[in-house]
């Protein structure tokens, strides 16, 4: 008989660390297969149109279809599925790990990104306010939000697959909004 699934979905905002986090974390497991969502939209054309700041319209009902698919059809024992759109989205049998960065950083890693100024301020108030992990406790059981540069963000994931509900930290970082705002007046024009 083979080995229940565990799947592990990682989600924040753009910036968080999600890619870079579950490709690490992969080498580290044995038996896992990464999904990076972005990649699934791409590659599928899966998404309906782009906003008027160029992203894309993904059509979820399409994406989570496919995600089951690539689940169900993966010989690995852990899945990790990557992305900020996961939050949003219910995955069957799957735990989540919530990815926060300092709006300080998000910032800067959005600005070398080349973001236009109004997706990085959606993005920043998104985080500051905790958009992807109020989503992701409406959409899955065992949530757990975390500093992508936390020393034990390994040791929370592997829990996290193994069903288990690592001890909650707080994390607000709307006090950190203000203090941005001052800073780099340019995301308040």
């Amino acid at each position: 008989m083979k080995a229940r699934k565990r799947i592990l979905v990682i989600t924040g905002v753009p910036g968080t660390g999600k890619t870079s986090f579950s490709n690490s974390l992969a080498k580290r497991l044995h038996d896992t297969e990464v999904i990076h969502v972005t990649e699934v939209v791409n590659k599928m054309r899966l998404f309906t149109s782009r906003s008027r700041d160029g992203a894309k319209i993904v059509d979820m009902a399409k994406l989570l279809a496919e995600l089951k698919r690539m689940i169900g059809s993966s010989n690995k024992r852990n899945i990790l599925l990557e992305s900020h759109l996961l939050c949003d989205m219910r995955i069957k049998g799957a735990s989540a790990l919530v990815l926060r960065e300092h709006l300080d950083v998000l910032a800067s890693r959005m600005r070398a990104r080349r973001y236009p100024k109004e997706k990085i301020k959606s993005n920043i108030v998104s985080e500051a306010t905790d958009y992807c992990g109020i989503r992701a406790e409406r959409n899955y059981a065992n949530v757990f939000e975390a500093f992508s540069t936390d020393r034990n963000l390994v040791g929370y994931a592997n829990k996290l697959l193994g069903g288990g509900k690592p001890k909650a930290k707080q994390i607000e970082l709307l006090p950190e909004f203000d203090r941005l705002i001052k800073k780099q007046r340019w995301l308040a024009a």
